[in-house]
């Protein structure tokens, strides 16, 4: 580990000194200004003595652009292509774990080795998750400089790192008789809540779609439902925030069918005297859901209801156990995909692939008697169904 210490000279001149080991030996250089020592510690922590050297006996060169002047350029180029939330994200892992680092230096100056040193110095503590969410970061900034429409920079570091793993676990998710039973538990506790718990795991839309679902998104033909997904919301600097024709990717707006008669029966319920624009699930007082309240006031109540034992279901494991009846019913990846919304199918199969077999034609059948608590066939599930889809659940 390189320390900066300060020292006075009998004329009371100010030095600065980085103290090092170079090999076998402790070793110091001396500066003129605190700020040019910590600079070189820095250098030294990041890429060892030799290198730190190298790098300052060309620093009076001419380097090109900083990693943060790049850094700056790619945050505002990114400022009406991401959203707000987005884009605080990116600044936060920024300025938190990229900027110490790499900030300070001359971006053409980082190579392969810096940055595995780097992501490995993250590994230590953070989880594999969140190293490459950082990685991502600095990939994407160096990614912009390098596109011919800039040459900033003349290569990207970030392409051959050796990123941490993280132990492949299987998703969770509810069974359907688990969900039954909330459903249960919520129809005395909170009947509107049941309502988008009903709608949650019928569809399998994210939080955020569902609670944000608009009566004139509900294509109605008095048989056949469809649900459309244009609006979510967003969190903003920690309030929820009603965001207009927007999902989280462009497959996240999607047209789906209702696939199960409990969830139609409710959705034309819900709708009966509401203008187009109106919220769809609206809470007792006729307000729209607010998630953070939702799962501090209303959802652990409901759990405790349902006697679920040791399993503590968040909403999200509704969209999993959504996927895991299609899976039953017989759907493929693709058609899984088109009907969660994920981007890339090597999201759905990272994801749910150990679920997924083949293609059947009475899917949404399949899915509505399932759902109604009958197998594909009528008989009652008594939860295998979907565990075996699910792979374990635990």
């Amino acid at each position: 580990m390189a320390s900066v210490r300060e020292r006075v000279t009998k004329s009371g001149e100010r030095t600065w000194a980085v103290l090092y080991r170079h090999g076998n030996r402790q070793t110091s250089r001396t500066f003129g200004d605190a700020r040019s020592a910590e600079k070189f510690r820095k250098l030294v922590e990041a890429m060892g003595p030799d290198r730190a050297l190298t790098e300052l006996l060309t620093d009076d060169q001419p380097q090109g652009v900083t990693v943060d002047e790049l850094a700056a350029g790619y945050l505002e180029w990114q400022e009406s292509r991401v959203t707000q939330r987005t884009l605080n994200d990116y600044r936060r892992d920024y300025g938190n774990w990229i900027k110490p680092w790499f900030g300070h230096r001359a971006a053409s100056s980082i190579d392969e080795a810096d940055v595995q040193k780097w992501v490995d110095h993250m590994a230590k503590t953070l989880a594999p998750k969140s190293v490459a969410d950082r990685h991502m970061v600095l990939h994407s900034i160096f990614k912009w400089g390098k596109a011919k429409t800039r040459r900033l920079v003349d290569d990207n570091p970030c392409t051959e790192t050796e990123m941490p793993r993280a132990a492949k676990k299987p998703p969770k998710g509810t069974t359907v008789p688990e969900w039954r039973a909330m459903l249960g538990a919520a129809e005395d506790r909170n009947p509107d809540a049941r309502d988008l718990i009903l709608f949650l795991g019928s569809l399998g839309w994210r939080w955020s779609e569902a609670a944000a679902l608009a009566v004139r998104d509900i294509e109605d033909d008095g048989e056949a439902m469809h649900v459309n997904v244009t609006r979510v919301f967003r969190v903003i600097d920690n309030g929820q925030v009603l965001v207009e024709d927007a999902a989280k990717s462009w497959a996240g707006f999607r047209r789906v069918p209702v696939p199960n008669s409990e969830a139609r029966t409710m959705l034309r319920r819900r709708i009966v005297g509401k203008a187009p624009g109106d919220y769809v699930f609206t809470n007792s007082r006729g307000g729209y859901w607010r998630q953070n309240t939702f799962l501090r006031n209303t959802w652990p109540g409901i759990l405790e209801a349902a006697d679920l034992g040791e399993r503590k279901p968040t909403p999200h494991w509704l969209r999993h156990m959504a996927v895991a009846v299609l899976a039953a019913g017989g759907a493929t990846a693709i058609e899984i995909q088109r009907y969660i919304g994920h981007e890339d199918i090597s999201t759905t199969i990272g994801t749910y692939g150990g679920m997924i077999g083949g293609l059947n034609a009475d899917v949404l059948t399949n899915v509505d008697r399932i759902l109604s608590g009958q197998g594909p066939r009528g008989h009652v599930v008594s939860g295998e169904v979907v565990r075996q889809a699910m792979g374990q659940l635990g």
